[in-house]
């Protein structure tokens, strides 16, 4: 084994870059060719006096500008997963399991403790845990380890160098075999005109072939910009209360204007793209009848606003009109669209009773409260019986509630 590989083979393998490399064998080479043996968190004093030792170099202490790195896994909280497989492109060990869109969780004999994870995580549900107790490996007399201690470590270090230089394997092999298929379209793009077309006719060919790419490019960037305008719109929608506050009544008018833009700019590409062999009217109609939706839901939930805050007679019944035109809209895209119109059956529904409603709501956030409360640590007493007490008077309310 070479100087490099001696070195590497007592560093941690965590992979985590807090010694200012982006790995343990960068950081063997750097001490290889002069760097302090003092900046790996991970690895504290038992590396420190392993490459001392290996070195003949004085102990020195661990450098704590460097942060600390006691022993710890990652933990996902799956009910707040999101699926963005973020944490799976991050982790230096493939320790995460998970596909997109889909719940992601931690193999606990695999995780090195890096916390490379927890940044890039965009919801934050990603935590650093402490290991059991019983899964430490006990310092005996300072740094002396038994020879079955001493093999336990070593082992837990390669077979994670192994993991990680597999998943760089991994990653490489991808990575040629895209550049492989890029290079193979690109090929098959010009030979055609290559090879039956004088130099001229080849060159107006690879042109086409450009532009074509080009506006192929730009309507795949107009279809995503459109999917995620109706997501957000979606989002807000469903998100937002009913009847929505005058803010979120603004918003949902942009999030509408930005949809609309976003449609208007796919259609355009469309129109000037050469045809396609299969209809694509349906999609049109399919998103007329969504727009339809999303107005009439719009027209409701102002009127149900203004009835609310008893706005004007006059108000009242220019927003009923507005939402008897937004009903025949939708029922005019229900009928151009090739989809199926639901049954529908007519429930009736009881009025809204306000003060009950009030009260339920203060009866969640009493609940709320209380529970945030109990679950902290160093909360005082004061302030529990007080939640307490606003939880049970709350309740006191609900049950005495009788209604008009």
């Amino acid at each position: 084994m070479s100087l490099i590989q001696r070195i590497d083979a007592l560093l941690p393998q965590t992979q985590c870059g807090k010694c200012g490399h982006p790995g343990c064998k960068p950081y063997a080479e750097g001490i290889a060719n002069g760097e302090p043996i003092n900046k790996c968190p991970p690895g504290g004093r038992e590396t420190i006096s392993a490459l001392a030792d290996l070195l003949n170099v004085p102990v020195l202490e661990l450098d704590i500008s460097r942060g600390s790195a006691p022993a710890q896994i990652a933990y996902i909280r799956e009910a707040e997963c999101i699926g963005c497989t973020k944490c799976i492109q991050a982790c230096p060990v493939d320790a995460i399991v998970g596909a997109a869109k889909l719940m992601h969780t931690v193999i606990i004999d695999e995780c090195t403790g890096c916390d490379l994870c927890v940044a890039p995580c965009p919801v934050d549900c990603i935590e650093m845990r402490p290991l059991p107790a019983a899964t430490v490996l006990p310092i005996v007399g300072g740094l002396a380890f038994s020879l079955e201690e001493q093999q336990s470590r070593a082992a837990k270090r390669n077979h994670a160098r192994q993991r990680f230089e597999q998943r760089n394997a991994r990653l490489q092999r991808e990575e040629a075999q895209k550049a492989a298929e890029r290079q193979a379209r690109a090929q098959r793009v010009a030979q055609p005109s290559e090879v039956t077309l004088d130099p001229v006719q080849a060159a107006l060919e690879r042109v086409r072939a450009q532009k074509a790419a080009t506006a192929d490019a730009a309507l795949k960037k107009a279809k995503i910009d459109l999917a995620m305008s109706r997501a957000q719109l979606n989002k807000s929608l469903k998100a937002f209360g009913h009847p929505p506050t005058f803010e979120q009544q603004t918003q949902l008018i942009v999030l509408q204007q930005q949809f609309e833009a976003a449609e208007h700019a796919l259609a355009q590409l469309e129109n000037a793209a050469p045809p396609a062999p299969a209809p694509v009217a349906a999609p049109a109609k399919d998103a007329e009848l969504k727009r339809a939706k999303i107005q009439l839901a719009m027209r409701r939930a102002e009127l149900k606003k203004a009835q609310a805050s008893e706005t004007s007679a006059e108000q009242i019944e220019a927003l009923e009109r507005a939402l008897s035109e937004a009903e025949q809209a939708l029922h005019a895209a229900e009928a151009v669209s090739e989809q199926p119109v639901p049954p529908l059956a007519r429930v009736e529904k009881r009025a809204i009773d306000h003060q009950l409603r009030q009260l339920k709501t203060e009866l969640a956030y009493a609940r709320a409260d209380v529970s945030k409360l109990e679950r902290r640590a160093d909360a005082p007493v004061e302030l529990i019986d007080k939640a307490r007490a606003r939880l049970q008077e709350a309740e006191r309310q609900v049950d005495a509630y009788v209604a008009p």
